[in-house]
């Protein structure tokens, strides 16, 4: 839907859409010249009163797309074809780096075999999922009368903040359109598409692109399984670690958006292929570490909330949360707008490592502005920034 709303903006810039115009305007104005539409003011006027449209914004009035869509249908039907497109129905685009925002519901639930408690993701309203009583197949749904945005968690490859570089997982939650009603097959291959696309990340926080190029055309999800198709093996160039945690990348994204633990995940290349990156055998089953191995693949520190770009009111007291797998159970922390140094410390998290805990800390009430939150491991050794992660957010 998406797409068709791209491809029928109003605002597009001349060229071959010209003449479609001048052929539309041609048709309207001749079907236009047959109506005799009945005296329905009235009606009209009530039903504008009573529950108008919402818009992209979340407000109320006509959506700017509605008119030319509608023309294109009249257009299309008097050609006696109709407009397809070309873009893989299997993977969600993911929105811009900023997402998601302070309208994003927080994240909700625990999944039972994971390091993390907040894996799950969230919609409003919720969502069904696909019977475990037999295998549900295919891309995600694209049509239906209506849909809703969530929160979906997608983990991407990227650099714990050593000197010398070390990469582990990240986990961001984006939010992205789904069909209501949407099955775990939906929420899988979206997630898995978000996962993929590193790219609005890239430049912010140096995350790795170890599937560009590649893209999820199907998944399977059974009570015991997931199953996942790839257009490709994944990218050339990346050393053994990397080429490894991309695949646990989508180990954990599929699980996460399911939400049913552990379930083990295999993978299919199209065209035949059976080794990802050119080494790793699809012939097996591929899982999360347990939770007291999850260092192996998950980043030390997280910052789980506030969430990226998020906007919080003035009134109320800004509590930063997360995970963290850090010597002694000890983070430190920093606040500062723009660069200047507002206020600093250090928290406890629940357990120490190889453990993964939890941490929260209050930043108290923050005059309006714009934030960013570090919270970092500092070495034992040398004092130096051994892992950190940070957020920015605004207060309003």
């Amino acid at each position: 839907m998406s797409d068709r709303t791209e491809f029928l903006h109003p605002d597009f810039e001349p060229g071959e859409f010209d003449r479609i115009e001048r052929e539309l305007r041609r048709t309207l104005s001749q079907e236009a010249g047959r109506v005799r539409p009945a005296e329905r003011l009235d009606t009209i006027l009530h039903e504008a009163r009573t529950a108008g449209p919402v818009t992209a914004t979340g407000g109320t009035g006509v959506r700017r797309w509605l008119v030319p869509a509608a023309a294109a249908a009249v257009v299309a039907a008097i050609a006696g074809g109709v407009w397809v497109s070309n873009q893989d129905p299997s993977v969600v685009p993911g929105p811009p780096a900023g997402s998601p925002s302070a309208t994003a519901p927080a994240p909700t639930g625990t999944a039972s075999g994971t390091a993390s408690a907040t894996d799950q993701p969230t919609t409003a309203p919720s969502t069904s999922g696909a019977s475990t009583s037999g295998p549900s197949t295919s891309g995600p749904t694209t049509s239906g009368p209506a849909a809703t945005t969530v929160a979906l968690p997608a983990y991407f490859v990227g650099p714990i903040g050593d000197s010398v570089p070390t990469y582990k997982l990240f986990r961001e939650f984006v939010r992205t359109p789904l069909p209501a009603g949407a099955t775990d097959v939906d929420k899988v291959v979206a997630a898995l598409g978000l996962a993929v696309n590193a790219q609005p990340y890239s430049n912010t926080d140096g995350y790795l692109q170890p599937w560009s190029g590649t893209t999820v055309t199907a998944a399977t999800v059974t009570a015991d399984a997931i199953e996942v198709r790839l257009s490709g093996p994944g990218a050339e160039g990346f050393t053994p670690e990397i080429q490894r945690l991309a695949v646990q990348q989508l180990v954990w994204t599929a699980q996460a958006a399911v939400g049913r633990g552990n379930l083990p995940v295999r993978f299919e290349i199209e065209g035949g292929g059976t080794k990802l990156f050119g080494s790793i055998a699809t012939d097996q089953a591929f899982t999360r570490p347990s939770a007291d191995e999850s260092w192996k693949d998950l980043a030390p520190v997280w910052i789980t909330s506030p969430t990226r770009d998020q906007v919080l009111p003035s009134a109320a007291t800004v509590k930063v949360a997360g995970e963290a797998t850090v010597f002694e159970a000890t983070v430190s922390w920093e606040l500062r707008r723009g660069t200047t140094l507002v206020t600093r410390g250090n928290a406890m998290a629940t357990l120490g490592a190889p453990g993964r805990g939890t941490y929260s800390f209050d930043l108290g009430t923050l005059s309006p502005g714009t934030y960013t939150v570090k919270v970092y491991e500092a070495s034992a050794k040398d004092g130096s920034v051994a892992a950190e992660d940070s957020v920015t957010f605004t207060v309003k």
